[in-house]
Order: structure tokens, then C-alpha cells, then sequence
């Protein structure tokens, strides 16, 4: 199975034990050797029934989340709000509403659980139930493009080999 580009960010929503789970429904879901990934990751599912009426429904982002059961405006069940789901093709967002789903209904919330042998996994707890956070880098670092005015100092905090190249994690070192 390949490694989700977005791995850190399971790593950052999910518990460690369910790392390769969390890897495997997102590749499953939404292959990142898809053209146009990750926003191409929206998809037509027909008419589903989330326990509130069926509805034309569509899925979205790197874990194919249906709006049906999980939009605000479709769901009025849903744990997430307007603000939330508006950002719901960010990579950062859509993983932790992944998490969430998970907490909340294990992997048997997604078909390809299936094909990931994972669909009798229960949800759990999850290290940011309220709201996904932008708030500093984790600690294995995150992936920085460097790019624009000026580079200023950055300390390395890591490097994972990639098919034939090399993520560096970095931080901007602060000064004063």
C-alpha cells in the first residue's frame, strides 16, 4: 500500500495504532497517483441514507467524507460546523473530520474499509476532538515549500526518502 502524502497529518489526528489503518482507507479512498490530487478528490455516491432521509450525495477530499451524513447543512446531527465543512478539501481539515468520523463510528464508516480488513475496528480517542489545529508543527516537523522573498533560517528535524527523493522537515528557527 502506498504512504498517503498527508501521513503527518493522520499522524497528527489519529492514534499511533491506527496510523497504517488511517493510510490505508485514504489511499484507498482517494489514490494520491489520481490526476489533479488531492483536489480532485470529490466524488458523485448516488442517494445514500444517513438515518435522516436519502440524498443525492457526493464525497470529498482525501477520505472521500460524504456531505449527506456529515455537511451541517444536509445533517443536523453532524459534529461539524458551516466554517468546518467549508474547508472541507483542505488536506488538514478533512483528516481531522476523518478522525472524528472515526472516534465516532470506527472504520466501518467508509466502504473501503473492506479492502483494508478494518471495517470491525472501533473508533477511539483522538488527540483534537474539537477542532483541527494549525497551531505550531508537530513534533516530527511537517513538510515546508521554501520559496518567495527570502529563506531565513531554518533548522532541520528530519528527512524520509520518498520513491526516488527527499522530504526535509524543517522549522523556522527564531531569532532574538
Amino acid at each position: 500500500m502506498a504512504q498517503s502524502p498527508y501521513f503527518y497529518l493522520i499522524q497528527r489526528y489519529f492514534p499511533p495504532e491506527q496510523w497504517d489503518n488511517a493510510n490505508c482507507v485514504s489511499v484507498a479512498e482517494c489514490s494520491p497517483a489520481r490526476q489533479g490530487y488531492p483536489a480532485s478528490c470529490v466524488g458523485n455516491e448516488g442517494w445514500i441514507d444517513c438515518g435522516h432521509g436519502a440524498m443525492q450525495t457526493r464525497s470529498w477530499g482525501i477520505f472521500q467524507i460524504l456531505d449527506a451524513c456529515w455537511n451541517p447543512a444536509m445533517n443536523p446531527n453532524s459534529p461539524f460546523t458551516p466554517e468546518q465543512w467549508a474547508n472541507v478539501l483542505d488536506p488538514n481539515v478533512n483528516t481531522w473530520m476523518a478522525s472524528v468520523i472515526w472516534s465516532q463510528s470506527g472504520w466501518g464508516a467508509w466502504t473501503t474499509c473492506e479492502a483494508c480488513q478494518v471495517c470491525d475496528v472501533a473508533g477511539g480517542d483522538i488527540p483534537h476532538p474539537e477542532r483541527p489545529t494549525t497551531d505550531g508543527i508537530p513534533p516530527d516537523g511537517e513538510p515546508v515549500i521554501i520559496g518567495g522573498g527570502g529563506l531565513g533560517l531554518l533548522a532541520l528535524v528530519g528527512a524520509v526518502a520518498v520513491g526516488g527523493g527527499l522530504i526535509l522537515f524543517a522549522r523556522q528557527a527564531r531569532m532574538g
